[in-house]
């Protein structure tokens, strides 16, 4: 049995739904989802992987030290697998490469050989083509009063538009107009673009790693070292922030004004 099913059938028993687990945790049901299914390529930084193991764990009941450590074994065999693979695959390419030359080149030889053949059949059975005949001269005709076309209509720009641009790996939580929620882990290099009519609120794990934009203003809010920046309100009249603890995994649930 893998790591995956097996994890997947301790939860199964205890008959929790795996978006209750998300819900709760905070942690993208897709994250999830590929520790359940073995595919740990879909995973960010190991640090991060094994915060959404004790994460899990703890909720569903599991020793989250023996959870990650079934974690980091199973991931080194699929290492291990991935590499077996990558020797196999390299030997092959090798032995096709080892292909006689001489036999080549003949290939080539008869190729050639047969294509110069085929355009001398062809050349030699073309019939002889007559003169173009002479075209009739063009009578210019009076251009046509060209239609002015309607302008196209243009949506309205958003009132509110946020940008975040991340330095380093952050997780976002944002709740836009008191709706639509995100929760998203973004790694260095990665941008995020939040659109609004009046409000977002935002969760940063890492405020240091994040250059934040207000309708296209640098938007610049304090926060103290180490601690997560959380309830960060951005509306089109000012902005507030609050700060907490950090949380047990150290992943961030802690915020900071």
């Amino acid at each position: 049995m893998s790591f995956g099913t097996w994890l997947r059938r301790q939860r199964e028993i205890r008959e929790i739904p795996l978006r209750e687990i998300a819900d709760v945790t905070k942690i993208s049901i897709r994250y999830l989802e590929a520790l359940e299914q073995d595919r740990f390529e879909m995973l960010p930084a190991p640090v991060f992987a094994k915060g959404f193991l004790r994460e899990y764990s703890k909720y569903v009941g599991l020793d989250p030290d023996e959870v990650v450590n079934s974690y980091l074994t199973a991931a080194k065999g699929s290492d291990e697998e991935g590499a077996e693979a990558e020797e196999l695959a390299a030997q092959g390419s090798s032995r096709t490469s080892g292909f006689p030359a001489l036999i080549i080149f003949i290939t080539l030889f008869v190729v050639l050989a047969l294509v110069f053949f085929l355009l001398r059949m062809w050349s030699s059975r073309e019939p002889q083509r007559e003169p173009p005949p002479i075209a009739a001269p063009v009578i210019p005709q009076a251009p046509t009063p060209a239609v002015p076309e309607e302008p196209e209509e243009v949506a309205p720009a958003p009132p509110l538009v946020v940008t975040m641009d991340f330095t380093e790996d952050c997780w976002v939580e944002a709740e836009v107009d008191g709706e639509r929620r995100l929760s998203e882990l973004h790694v260095q290099g990665e941008s995020m673009r939040l659109e609004a009519i009046g409000r977002v609120e935002l969760t940063l794990g890492n405020p240091a790693g994040v250059r934040v934009e207000v309708n296209g203003e640098p938007y610049s809010f304090e926060f103290a070292a180490g601690r997560v920046a959380r309830d960060l309100v951005i509306d089109l009249e000012g902005a507030t922030a609050t700060d907490d603890e950090p949380g047990e995994d150290g992943s961030g649930q802690s915020g900071a004004a």
